[in-house]
């Protein structure tokens, strides 16, 4: 899906590039998820568990730029990447086809700056004007500030997947089922 590289101004005044990921872009995002799933337990995943390719990474990044219903955003403050947000369709099956997934997250760093309001509202405008009526999300329900922002754009919480994380100590955590209307 197309998206024209804009800047915008954070909260705090400081400049956000809003772009496309390119295919030089594929090392640095295998890099980020290493992090970012080491920093925080609200991820899907350990950071050995990302195991994908530079190869595999740019031919995501390709299938990507190429797909009419699917965006994924990068942003970078001050020269620097902070993260990033996408969404896909559930399903292109008609009876599901008003539908989409969205996701974010963000460097440890970056957090509480503005970005992800920046970077979910983009995403968020981008899949109404891509056709999709309704946004979904799964959020571990101990994740506050994450909670908070989906709520400010106008989430609500439609149900709970117990356990739906088990972590390697033994311990498991919920995810909250998160929907908004895009019409």
């Amino acid at each position: 899906m197309d998206f024209l590289t804009k800047t915008v101004t954070l909260k705090n005044g400081r400049q956000c590039l809003l772009r496309h990921p390119e295919e030089p872009d594929a090392e640095m995002l295998l890099h980020y998820l290493r992090t970012t799933s080491g920093e925080t337990p609200y991820m899907i995943r350990e950071p050995e568990e990302v195991r994908t390719s530079i190869a595999e990474e740019i031919e995501f990044i390709q299938k990507n730029r190429e797909a009419p219903r699917a965006l994924m955003l990068l942003a970078f403050v001050e020269g620097k990447y902070a993260g990033s947000c996408s969404f896909g369709g559930v399903s292109e099956r008609n009876r599901m086809r008003h539908r989409c997934t969205v996701g974010i997250s963000l460097y440890r760093d970056f957090w509480g700056q503005g970005i992800g309001t920046v970077l979910m509202s983009e995403i968020l405008s981008a899949a109404r004007a891509a056709g999709f009526e309704q946004a979904e999300l799964e959020v571990v329900s101990a994740n506050a500030p994450a909670i908070a922002l989906y709520r400010k754009l106008g989430f609500e919480t439609t149900g709970t997947i117990p356990r739906a994380f088990k972590y390697q100590d033994g311990s498991c955590a919920d995810f909250l089922f998160m929907v908004k209307n895009l019409v």
